[in-house]
């Protein structure tokens, strides 16, 4: 029988608390149960709803005629108990519609409760041929949420188009969930405008999965899965899915339209594309306002008219947008009976010339820093390929505002200024390396009071797992007082610092830094998150002479060869591998309920620094699940610093 391993997360799972892959298999400790006779999503087709239900948590009366469904795979460690458990679906012409239930006295809250459960994924996806896996999807993550800090996590869609992670639902999105009578239930209304391009009487088709996370015991997890998945969650990998067959709507009252843009983007000059749906009982004339603007101003206003038969009716048309300008665009539609109702977001790029903007940052170069110089290059570089990399139905939002900066600089270049003069707090900066001569990115911050005169201390910041440097910036509150930081991108977002040039990289940062500002190069931190702390204890154990001290969020010695096969990434929970830490001061952190990465794997680890003779200082803060300090254990940790880089 296939394994299922329904997130990437419960390889590190197992890992952590000391039952590797093999050894799971042999002791059987994990079973997939395959439930018998349960008819695929795809033989049954999704009902019409002609209203929006109540989101509230509770199945509508109105609901209750949706054909009760049931996940096809259970994935469980044997000592853990599964629960019936499952799910009703629907379709509106503005909204796919979920609605999930167990049976269980109450919700169990959790760091992430998507994986940690209680929670859920969905998975909206673009069918490829022969249904083989596609990149093209969004994986909404959904958890059962008591804690405003963990609000977040709530519906954000985790993974979308393989590349992009922690992407935002709009406010239309909503999720609620109840306890009660034993039972514990989540409803969730997902507009179609949130997953563009798909809708159902739109699109080619529509792939579908539903894992869904239920807590066991203080620390387990049951899975329950419509689609067996093995990338269900995975970092940057393809996804596979169950097509979905629609059932043609029936309808009741008055008709209803949805206006579908082909395009999420355009430059300056160009038009729009759109296709206005319409269902009806009846034959009408169907009359849409389309109204496209900003918050300041109205763009662009048409009167789209046209013949409608019974049943589904589409018409194309173009949207007047021939002399929007460069910006951002919300575009909302009216039918004539004002019950359909919607909008969408658009972005206007303004025309970007690659080569003339290389030619002018080579004419006034000289007006530039080494480091400023590599800086502009990259930037030219990496907006170029990601618009270029833009599926046509993406808004470039990142992309358009990045580039009006990026004009802005060279302009300023021009005019003989060097744009990263007088920058403070956060900067991404860019050099070239002396490896393989490419750009490599980094982040640098500097203290609002920073006096190019003066030498500081510096903070190396090892981001985590599919994130890049740019993570340090959600990291501020581990940066002491009169340093400098900087942040590596490692050469990878999923490596663990130990392949594909990264420790490489990590020295290149710190000499480049040195290069721009004064660095006191015998006083360098060396700090991680996650993956990133094992990036610490990597990057260590291979420069032990460049670090006074290290300091390790929530890390864990012994994931390495997860991102990083063969004999690339040590062993750190092998005692061997430990000499080179004898009488180096470390802070590690760590949250009592952290269910990514194993409290007692790190317990037992410092027991075996102590023993080497580092100098540990262990904290570990009560209810924390897989995320930062709190503000208690920031203020142990500033006074640790402040005591060992003195």
């Amino acid at each position: 029988m296939k394994r299922i391993l329904i997130i990437a997360l419960i390889v590190l799972l197992q890992e952590f608390f000391g039952i590797s892959i093999c050894r799971a298999q042999n002791s059987s400790a994990w079973v997939v149960d395959t439930l018998a006779n349960i008819p695929k999503v795809s033989e049954q087709e999704i009902n019409f709803l002609s209203e929006s239900p109540v989101i509230d948590g509770i199945l509508d009366k109105q609901m209750e005629f949706l054909p009760i469904r049931q996940f096809g795979l259970i994935s469980r460690n044997k000592t853990d108990t599964a629960v019936p458990i499952s799910y009703r679906i629907a379709y509106g012409t503005e909204f796919l519609y979920i609605y999930i239930e167990a049976k269980a006295e109450h919700l169990t809250y959790r760091d992430r409760a998507y994986q940690n459960g209680d929670g859920f994924l969905l998975l909206i996806a673009r069918p490829q041929m022969n249904n083989e896996p596609t990149d093209e999807f969004y994986e909404l993550a959904c958890s059962a949420v008591n804690m405003p800090e963990r609000e977040w996590t709530r519906n954000i869609f985790w993974n979308y188009n393989v590349d992009k992670i922690f992407v935002p639902t709009s406010f239309d999105t909503k999720l609620e969930f109840r306890e009660g009578n034993g039972i514990i239930s989540f409803e969730l209304i997902l507009p179609w405008t949130d997953v563009r391009p798909y809708h159902p009487w739109l699109s080619e088709g529509i792939g579908f999965n539903l894992t869904f996370c239920k807590a066991a015991g203080t620390k387990g997890q049951v899975w329950y899965q419509v689609n067996d998945d093995d990338n269900t969650g995975a970092e940057f990998k393809k996804r596979t899915y169950t097509p979905l067959s629609f059932q043609k709507p029936v309808l009741k009252g008055n008709p209803q339209t949805f206006v579908s843009v082909k395009e999420g983007h355009t430059t300056e000059g160009q038009s729009f594309n759109a296709t206005a749906v319409t269902v009806s009982n009846k034959a009408f004339k169907e009359s849409v306002s389309i109204f496209l603007g900003t918050g300041e101003r109205i763009s662009g206003f048409d009167l789209i008219d046209y013949e409608c038969t019974p049943g589904i009716t589409k018409h194309e048309f173009s949207l007047n947008s021939n002399q929007a300008l460069e910006g951002a665009y919300m575009l909302r539609w009216k039918s004539q009976n004002k019950i359909s109702l919607g909008s969408t977001g658009l972005s206007v790029l303004p025309k970007f010339d690659e080569k003339e903007l290389y030619d002018r940052l080579e004419i006034n170069k000289k007006f530039l820093s080494k480091g400023a110089y590599s800086t502009v290059q990259f930037m030219v570089k990496e907006l170029k390929d990601k618009i270029d990399a833009l599926k046509i139905y993406e808004t470039s939002a990142s992309e358009r505002f990045n580039l009006i900066r990026l004009m802005r600089m060279i302009n300023s270049v021009n005019s003989g200024i060097d744009p990263f003069e007088n920058n403070r707090g956060f900067i991404r900066k860019a050099y070239q390396s002396k490896t393989d001569n490419s750009l490599q990115p980094y982040v640098v911050y500097l203290p609002e009071n920073f006096d190019k005169n003066k030498k500081y201390p510096l903070l190396v910041f090892l981001h985590g797992s599919a994130s890049d440097e740019t993570n340090i910036r959600g990291f501020l509150s581990l940066i002491p007082k009169d340093f400098i930081a900087v942040g590596p991108f490692g050469r990878g977002k999923s490596n663990a610092f130990s392949r594909d040039y990264a420790q490489e990289d990590i020295a290149e940062v710190i000499s480049a830094v040195s290069e721009d500002y004064s660095i006191d190069t015998t006083r360098i931190l060396l700090t991680g998150f996650s993956m990133g702390g094992y990036g610490v204890y990597r990057t260590f154990y291979e420069t032990p002479s460049r670090y006074k001290a290290l300091a390790v969020f929530s890390g864990a010695p012994n994931i390495g060869k997860k991102y990083a096969p063969g004999n690339l990434a040590p062993d750190f929970t092998d005692e061997n591998n430990l000499n080179s830490f004898q009488g180096i001061p470390i802070f590690i952190f760590h949250g009592e309920k952290d269910l990514n990465v194993s409290l007692p794997a790190t317990v037992d680890f410092v027991a075996k620094l102590k023993k080497t003779g580092a100098q540990v200082e262990f904290q570990v803060e009560p209810g924390k699940g897989h995320e930062r300090p709190g503000a208690d254990i920031i203020d142990i940790y500033m006074k640790w610093v402040e005591s060992v880089m003195n």
